[in-house]
């Protein structure tokens, strides 16, 4: 059947998510100069500087059609990937929108530690907000509608007549789940990019892409597990349907 397959296809989600956990713990107990080592004997293209491919995209913020282009590279592409399958996992634009805003001040507050986020002020309005953000989100909804596959209301603003009227302003349960969403996503967004910087490993390696697969494989039980105990928080459901919270736990380990 579909569900037993879905609940293997979750265990090992789980299993593979408990073994970077593993893995990050070992290296914490680790000076950086021996962390790096042990991935530089796995791989061979690890343990190496790498800052010609961590280039800083503030070199030339002039508005010129040549450093436009330039900066159509593996990172656009990563937004759109990125967004996409951070609707699958949210499903709900307006979250998402506030979270792709948010992202952009994440940046802006961390590029004077981390060079990614160096970038021309065009580069994150129309690149990144417009160009790769609103319309992988707006892809990202009409593929959920279209699989006719579940939205999530976080706000509770459906059926609500204004904004007053949404279930977070009403609600402690809701809010703090809400609240704890976006500091969860704000965590992971910052760690991805903090991980590369400190085990130097190049932004085209595998490590930081399989790194995002995973999480979002994993954060798609932990926000599906969130939006289930915010839904059924004080309902006659919940005494029939317990949740756990393991995949949170988890998560913010």
């Amino acid at each position: 059947r579909i569900g037993d397959k879905m609940q293997r296809v979750h265990r090992i989600i789980v299993m593979l998510m408990l073994l970077y956990m593993c893995f990050l713990i070992c290296m914490l107990m680790m000076r950086p100069d021996y962390g790096r080592k042990i991935l530089g004997f796995l791989d061979d293209n690890l343990n190496k500087p790498v800052t010609k491919e961590m280039h800083t995209y503030d070199d030339n913020c002039e508005l010129e059609w040549a450093n436009i282009w330039d900066n159509f590279d593996h990172y656009y592409l990563i937004h759109w990937v990125d967004w996409i399958c951070a609707t699958l996992v949210i499903r709900d634009p307006y979250i998402l929108h506030f979270w792709q805003i948010f992202d952009e001040v994440i940046e802006l507050s961390l590029h004077h530690i981390l060079p990614h986020f160096r970038e021309c002020w065009w580069d994150h309005l129309l690149i990144d907000i417009t160009l790769s953000n609103i319309p992988a989100i707006m892809l990202g909804m009409w593929i959920l509608r279209k699989c006719g596959i579940r939205e999530m209301d976080w706000l509770g603003r459906h059926g609500k007549a204004s904004w007053r009227e949404w279930e977070v302003f009403h609600c402690h349960k809701k809010f703090g789940i809400l609240v704890y969403q976006q500091i969860l996503l704000a965590v992971h967004f910052a760690n991805g990019f903090f991980i590369m910087n400190a085990f130097l490993i190049p932004p085209k390696h595998f490590f930081p892409i399989a790194r995002l697969l995973l999480l979002f494989a994993f954060g798609s039980l932990c926000m599906r597990e969130g939006y289930d105990d915010g839904r059924t928080w004080g309902t006659p459901e919940r005494e029939n349907k317990p949740i756990a919270g393991r995949y949170r736990w988890l998560v913010v380990g």
